[in-house]
């Protein structure tokens, strides 16, 4: 339902509901006035029928006497007037209304308009006469009131909404095209997201295709050198050649630790089993090794086993670059480490006590904080770059875990 349809008939309904009071309150009032109306020509009709009565037997027969009076009176508004004998059979009734003559309100409006008076019966001798308010004129009048205006104001809200409803398709019609290219604005940045998981997924599956060749074949190779450097230096006994095999066996020992360091980073082993927690806890160990001038504190919360792959690999990467910043540009000497899985989130944050903002310009500018985000950004997370509370840098990401029931 478009943004103009629902302010037509948010308005529609609000005009509804008023006319529909603004109806409720003339019903009311019409049925008061009806009431006092009713209420007095009643009371003036049996005032005056009384009188004549006491007074009928003075000229005559009592009977003979009021059906001359009322045959002469003819019809007394809003009352039915009947003339009954004692052996109860009608001598007069009073004749029908012309006004909106073969006219009368429906029933349901008849019965909620109609006056709550009692038939007045008045007796003298050998006759009664009985008055019976009658009210269906009155109320006939009310409902053609009643019924106009409802009708005029119906109409005068059918022409507002048709202006109405011109007037937002013009207001709205620069919205609506706002709203179209935001949707198609909103499509293409999740296409993009899709493509940044491809090309992640695919850098992640180039870095195992090397591991794999600088394991299979260099590293074949660099044992080759040892074993025959190691056959040279048993073999020959000449002062040259033992030195020369030493010097080649100790060459082939630091290429093959870089070999091996090489591979760790491009795939560590432990993340061949997706277990955050392990392959956070052997990169903190590595970190000791190789920095241990600078103070690591990792704290590890909640389950962080069978994440995923995906999710793994970009929380893993991410604190990798984090740490590798914290090393090359703040000039830290403590950094904090807390990866925390709660209420269906996987949070992580690194903090350091180093330079700060400062140090590499704006929370968020440079190649290594871009490509976290965009990692982060793909599995449908958030990543925040800013200083740290106390000063330093602060790097937080929040990542959602589908179908987690913590």
């Amino acid at each position: 339902m478009s943004l103009r349809l629902r302010l037509n008939l948010l308005v529609a309904g609000l005009n509804l509901g008023f006319l529909a009071a603004l109806t409720w309150l003339m019903v009311d009032n019409h049925r008061s006035a009806i009431q006092e109306e009713i209420e007095a020509a009643h009371r003036v009709t049996i005032q005056m029928l009384g009188t004549a009565a006491q007074t009928s037997r003075v000229f005559g027969s009592a009977p003979a006497v009021m059906f001359d009076y009322l045959k002469s009176l003819g019809r007394v508004r809003a009352n039915e007037i009947r003339l009954y004998s004692d052996d109860g059979v009608l001598r007069y009734e009073s004749p029908p209304s012309t006004y909106k003559a073969g006219r009368r309100a429906p029933d349901g409006f008849e019965a909620l308009m109609r006056p709550k008076l009692a038939t007045t019966v008045i007796g003298l001798p050998g006759a009664r006469i009985q008055i019976v308010p009658d009210a269906s004129r009155a109320i006939l009048d009310a409902w053609d009131s009643v019924t106009a205006i409802f009708l005029l104001g119906l109409g005068f809200v059918a022409v507002l909404h048709v202006a109405l409803l011109l007037f937002l398709r013009h207001l709205l019609r620069p919205t609506e095209a706002d709203a179209l290219r935001l949707v198609a604005t909103t499509r293409q940045l999740a296409e993009n997201r899709e493509v940044i998981r491809l090309i992640q997924t695919g850098v992640e599956e180039e870095r195992k295709r090397l591991a794999r060749e600088l394991h299979d074949e260099l590293g074949q190779s660099v044992t080759a050198i040892r074993l025959i450097a190691a056959s040279i230096a048993r073999g020959n006994g000449s002062g040259g050649a033992v030195p020369g095999s030493a010097k080649i066996d100790e060459i082939a020992a630091s290429l093959y630790d870089s070999v091996h360091r090489i591979v760790r980073e491009l795939r560590p082993a432990v993340l061949e089993q997706p277990d955050l927690a392990a392959a956070l806890a052997d990169l903190g160990r590595e970190w000791r090794v190789r920095h241990p001038e600078i103070e690591l504190d990792l704290k590890l919360e909640g389950d962080l086993g069978d994440l995923g792959e995906a999710m793994t690999l970009a929380v893993f990467r991410c604190v990798q670059e984090a740490l590798t910043n914290a090393l090359k540009h703040a000039q830290a000497s403590r950094v904090e480490l807390a990866v925390r899985r709660r209420d269906g989130r996987l949070e992580a944050s690194i903090e350091d006590n180093g330079r700060g903002v400062a140090a590499d310009g704006p929370p968020g500018s440079g190649h290594g904080l871009v490509g976290m985000r965009e990692r982060v950004v793909a599995l449908g997370g958030r990543l925040e770059a800013a200083a740290g509370a106390e000063g330093g840098f602060r790097v937080s990401m929040s990542l959602p875990l589908p179908g987690d029931s913590e």
